[in-house]
């Protein structure tokens, strides 16, 4: 096939930058919309008039995209970038392979014809898919918004090619040749020069560098917080800071983050042996010691572990992406910063500006914040008080979704809510806010700005044959995680049969809480679902405290507990719901009724390292059956209460206790939360007494002790004739 000349302006001559360092420092996209064929010979071609750029290949052809490695490349730098959206686009990917193309580089986008493109079923798009449902019922309101936002661009130079009817042809990968000469290209300076001997880009870059020195070397529990923009310099920065420190002699630097690809640029600026990385997780499991914790992209990671951490290490600093794939540095401040005040009220922070991979004023990163909202934001905390002072009323709607591709005002309020309240909000979950089958979004709003807003999934209701498999733990049908997570880990069988609304993700604005519209958008939801047809409101979320009391508050009821750690999270997840029919409160009453005895069993093993105050708030007005202590297991318990009688010969006895009284006791809120914990700890997880001390905040095991009975004292009803459960 014969290929279409290219007629582009100078700036697409890659690897030629003008005699203009402001605008050679400007990053362009090139996009390629024609056929298969065309489109990758084309790229191929650009890729060989310049073999000594380094240069990305993102996305194969013939293959489905291996989710696991979208960022790969994270921590590389590249000046051509070829992006194969035939292969599927991946806007997590996207989003992350950007951040590596360098100032003065090429972005190369390889397209369907523009028309045909939204229509096109798009590989990277299986995922949003939930049975029953293909790639094909994926909408294209994505793709269709990108077009729009790529032609408006100053930034893109679109070249149409020929077109095919006869669809993408099978199998074609970039040549080998190619690749192999990207890969000797990246070879060749993949040893940098000693980092001790590096300099910093820019004022800012070398201010971040003496502010973390200066925090190693300074007074503990003055943690330094650094924010910037993707392209800054501040991974470039810690590591540059590591390397001096090592150089000077400090003796360890720990480096953590939420995956060892995104703490790459660290780790190559700082070079070995000047860091080591360890996950969160392992940190907070092994607690090595440290002179200095590096924390980067700490937005990912859950303010738990960043608290635990926080509250570990006496001297850290956490570095975070303001607007990027990682999280939102704007997240990080709000549900942070009140833990530092807390915790460090010293704590400083430093803000880079100024960009030092391309320029300031790069057209390509202003679109692919656009495109991907990675700088999306909520209303201005002004305008939220105008609204509410002038006593607009806020109204619950659910926008349509093509009419809210094309709103991109009220679209960045909306997904600027959820980058705020959640800690891992990707490009990707706005594909599937706007195409993903069977996704709502729901929304309080007063006048121009939006208040609260939610993201729900329709589940359940799948057919009787699957119940078996599902339980079985043969079948996990995709896009249904409460169905499958009820029946094959909290044993309720019929639960995949009962239609559920799920509460994806739900956020209110900041200058709007305290005022009860989280409960309120929860019980418009309710209504919305019930008149669908749906037996089942529910959530399934990290397990925190607080965000237990909110979803109780809003009428849910726990029902299970998940009994390993999230990896990402770092906490169990909890799920909870609430019944919207006859069929939908059977299960939730079993549910309920389950729970107590499986976490009786649970906490004496999986469940042993579950924080006492998780415990309380699921158990928390638990349902209790039964039957009554025995006169002699009263008596045992009044002789550890008032007496001297040991732990261990009591231990069958308060087990028991606990099971008819405790959920009763935590509603009322009778245990004072020292005695609760030891209860928990001691009587539920079976961990010694001297062992908890230190997590109590006592001293030694016989203060541990005394909270025992303390609180078996409290939970002891006056009659020496026996102990009833509590009515339901």
């Amino acid at each position: 096939m014969a290929e279409a000349p290219i007629a582009a302006p100078d700036w697409l001559l890659v690897g030629q930058r003008p005699r203009n360092t402001r605008v050679g420092d400007q990053r362009r996209l090139l996009w390629l919309a024609g056929d298969a064929a065309w489109t990758l010979a084309v790229a191929r071609d650009i890729a060989a008039t310049a073999p000594r750029l380094r240069t990305t290949w993102l996305g194969s052809r013939g293959r489905p995209a291996d989710p696991n490695r979208r960022t790969a490349g994270l921590g590389g730098e590249c000046e051509l970038l070829i992006v194969d959206a035939w292969a599927g686009l991946d806007l997590d990917a996207l989003g992350a392979a950007a951040g590596t193309l360098r100032g003065g580089g090429l972005l190369v986008l390889l397209t369907p014809p523009a028309a045909a493109w939204p229509h096109r079923a798009d590989p990277a798009a299986a995922r949003f898919a939930g049975f029953p449902h293909g790639t094909a019922d994926v909408k294209g309101r994505l793709i269709r918004r990108l077009r729009r936002l790529l032609a408006a661009s100053d930034a893109v130079v679109r070249i149409d090619g020929p077109t095919m009817t006869a669809g993408e042809p099978p199998g074609l990968v970039p040549r080998p040749d190619l690749r192999e000469r990207a890969s000797a290209s990246r070879h060749d300076d993949a040893d940098p020069p000693d980092p001790t001997l590096l300099k910093p880009a820019t004022a800012e870059q070398a201010a971040a560098i003496d502010a973390i020195v200066a925090t190693a070397r300074g007074r503990a529990h003055r943690p330094l917080v650094i924010t910037a923009d993707r392209g800054r310099g501040k991974s470039a920065a810690m590591g540059l800071a590591a390397a001096r420190l090592w150089a000077s002699g400090a003796a360890t630097i720990l480096l953590t983050a939420p995956r060892r690809a995104a703490a790459l640029a660290v780790l190559r600026h700082a070079g070995e042996p000047a860091l080591c990385f360890r996950p969160p997780d392992a940190l907070l499991a092994e607690r090595p010691p440290a002179d200095l914790l590096l924390i980067d992209e700490a937005a990912a990671i859950p303010a738990p572990l960043l608290e635990a951490l926080l509250g570990h290490y006496p001297r850290i600093v956490f570095a975070t992406t303001v607007h990027g794939y990682e999280g939102t540095g704007r997240g990080f401040e709000v549900r942070f910063r009140a833990v530092l005040d807390r915790l460090a009220p010293s704590w400083r922070a430093l803000k880079l500006r100024e960009p030092v991979r391309w320029a300031a004023d790069d057209p390509l990163e202003a679109l692919l914040n656009r495109a991907l909202l990675l700088d999306a934001e909520p209303a201005a905390d002004a305008e939220i008080a105008a609204e509410l002072a002038a006593g607009v009323a806020s109204a619950f709607e659910t926008p349509d979704r093509d009419e809210l591709a094309h709103d991109e005002p009220r679209l960045r309020q909306a997904f600027g809510l959820l980058v705020l309240g959640h800690y891992q909000t990707r490009p990707s979950d706005l594909r599937q806010l706007l195409d993903a089958p069977d996704i709502a979004v729901h929304w309080l709003r007063a006048g121009d700005v939006v208040l609260a807003v939610a993201v729900t999934g329709r589940e359940g209701k799948l057919p009787e044959a699957l119940l078996e498999p599902i339980f079985a733990g043969h079948r996990r049908p995709h896009g249904h995680l409460l169905a499958q997570t009820l029946s094959a880990h909290a044993g309720l069988f019929d639960a995949p049969g009962l239609g559920c609304r799920r509460i994806l993700r739900i956020a209110v604005h900041p200058a709007a809480r305290r005022r009860g519209l989280g409960r309120r958008l929860v019980a418009a939801i309710a209504k919305l679902a019930a008149a669908d047809g749906a037996d089942l409101l529910g959530a399934s979320f990290g397990a925190t405290p607080a965000l237990i009391a909110f979803w109780r508050s809003a009428g849910l009821a726990p029902v299970h507990i998940g009994s390993r750690r999230n990896a990402a999270s770092g906490v169990h997840a909890a799920v909870m719901l609430k019944a919207l029919t006859a069929a939908g409160s059977a299960l939730v009453d079993t549910g309920r009724r389950r729970l107590l005895p499986r976490l009786a069993v649970l906490l004496a093993g999986p469940l042993r390292g579950l924080e006492p105050a998780v415990v309380a708030a699921l158990l928390s007005d638990a349902s209790v059956t039964g039957a009554a202590l025995a006169t002699d297991e009263h008596r045992a318990l009044r002789a550890f209460a008032h007496g001297n009688r040991g732990l261990d010969a009591t231990r069958p006895d308060l087990h028991r206790l606990l099971l008819l009284t405790l959920p009763r006791a935590l509603a009322r809120g009778a245990l004072e939360p020292t005695g609760r914990d030891a209860l928990i700890l001691c009587g539920l997880q079976h961990h010694a007494p001297g062992a908890c001390a230190g997590r109590l905040g006592l001293d030694g095991e016989a203060a541990v002790l005394g909270a025992l009975r303390r609180g078996v004292a409290a939970l002891l009803p006056p009659s020496e004739h026996g102990v009833s459960p509590p009515p339901d």
